[in-house]
């Protein structure tokens, strides 16, 4: 690890970030990946020293490319993000903003922040089925009733398309679900 624990995990922890706030290329962080980077693995142990606010402002911007809103994720500009916010943590800290980016303290905080960044990942909300009464008949296909009934399939729940849409029609003379078919007449 000659970038000082920028590795291909920590490249791949920024992908996922990246994926996940909706862009297509995996490659390219966005200021929403940022900040849901920020969030989820940086902003409860660094929350005193504001770290959404110096990473928005300072760091994310400084290492995009220039005249585009994204930063390319590869492991250069992953590890200037890293050695920026740690610097700019550093200053905070020790509250000298003239501190040396090879200095111990930023060294110190950049390890953490490797670490803090591989260790937790992208917290994806679960939704949870809903408690109420009526939303249970509302998401499961075997107890629907009429006709949609017939347009889905009771075992799977999946729709079964155009099958399911169109009416059979049988030209018997009684009306679709008349119950006493046939039953004229017999005694």
């Amino acid at each position: 690890m000659a970038s000082g624990g920028v590795d291909d995990d920590l490249v791949k922890k920024f992908e996922e970030f990246c994926t996940l706030a909706g862009s297509k290329d995996k490659t390219q962080m966005t200021p929403k990946a940022n900040g849901k980077l920020v969030a989820d693995c940086l902003d409860k142990k660094y929350k005193a020293y504001d770290v959404k606010a110096i990473c928005d402002a300072s760091v994310f911007p400084a290492v995009k490319e220039k005249g585009k809103p994204n930063m390319v994720v590869n492991k250069a500009n992953v590890d200037k993000y890293v050695t920026k916010t740690a610097h700019e943590i550093a200053k905070k800290k020790t509250k000298n903003t003239k501190i040396a980016e090879d200095d111990a303290e930023v060294k110190t905080l950049k390890a953490e922040i490797v670490q803090a960044i591989k260790s937790a990942g992208p917290n994806v909300k679960v939704v949870k089925t809903s408690a109420t009464g009526g939303v249970d008949k509302m998401t499961d296909a075997s107890q629907y009733t009429g006709a949609h009934k017939e347009r889905f399939d009771a075992t799977t729940g999946k729709g079964k398309g155009a099958d399911g849409r169109t009416d059979k029609v049988e030209n018997t003379g009684y009306v679709g679900q008349y119950k006493g078919k046939d039953t004229f007449g017999k005694k």
